[in-house]
């Protein structure tokens, strides 16, 4: 789920062992950083020699992607702006380092660690954004560790709810909410309609 205070306290009040079930999504801890990112990149944008702005500006999808998808372009450019974006750069770094944590760290103690060492480090680097990030991933370690423990994620729930809202786009929206439910079930319920 996602790390909203009003679905964690559901959750804890109305599940046996919740501490021990819940699960925060990897998309919800990669969107905290990317913003912490892009945030960072913004205020640092109007900071900068006027010159660089334009180029600073189309370098924001690559700030925001992970290292491994990036073309040589695009990793030559963030490292030339590097110079004039060093907190952007920094968030990047660490954003990249919690991608890591997640993927390649799979014994709870090695990952508590980790993710300590982290939120340290994100901490000492004095960025605004990034500091409101590491305070949330401390403060929700426990269910981040459950997902990596458990090794789920809401993937597929997400996928449909983005079905969902296409069908419900394409259908110019619908007259009331049983014509809505009834579309949902006929095109995703996976119904056996043969007879």
């Amino acid at each position: 789920m996602d790390m909203s205070g009003a679905y964690i306290k559901a959750a804890l009040d109305s599940l046996p062992d919740a501490s021990q079930k819940v699960a925060f999504d990897h998309f919800h801890v990669a969107k905290a950083l990317s913003e912490a990112v892009d945030n960072t990149r913004k205020s640092e944008l109007h900071r900068v020699d006027y010159g660089l702005r334009r180029e600073i500006h189309r370098s924001r999808y690559d700030w925001l992607r992970r290292g491994s998808h990036l073309s040589d372009f695009a990793r030559a450019r963030m490292q030339a702006l590097s110079a004039s974006l060093l907190d952007t750069a920094m968030a990047w770094m660490l954003k990249e380092k919690a991608r890591e944590i997640w993927h390649t760290c799979y014994h709870p103690k090695q990952s508590t660690k980790a993710w300590q060492v982290w939120v340290e480090a994100a901490r000492s680097t004095g960025i605004t954004a990034l500091r409101g990030v590491a305070n949330q991933i401390e403060a929700r370690l426990w269910g981040i560790l459950n997902a990596m423990r458990l090794n789920v994620s809401n993937a597929g729930a997400e996928a449909l709810n983005s079905q969902i809202r296409v069908m419900r786009v394409k259908a110019r929206g619908y007259r009331n909410k049983n014509r809505f439910v009834q579309g949902i079930l006929f095109h995703y319920g996976k119904l056996d309609i043969s007879h």
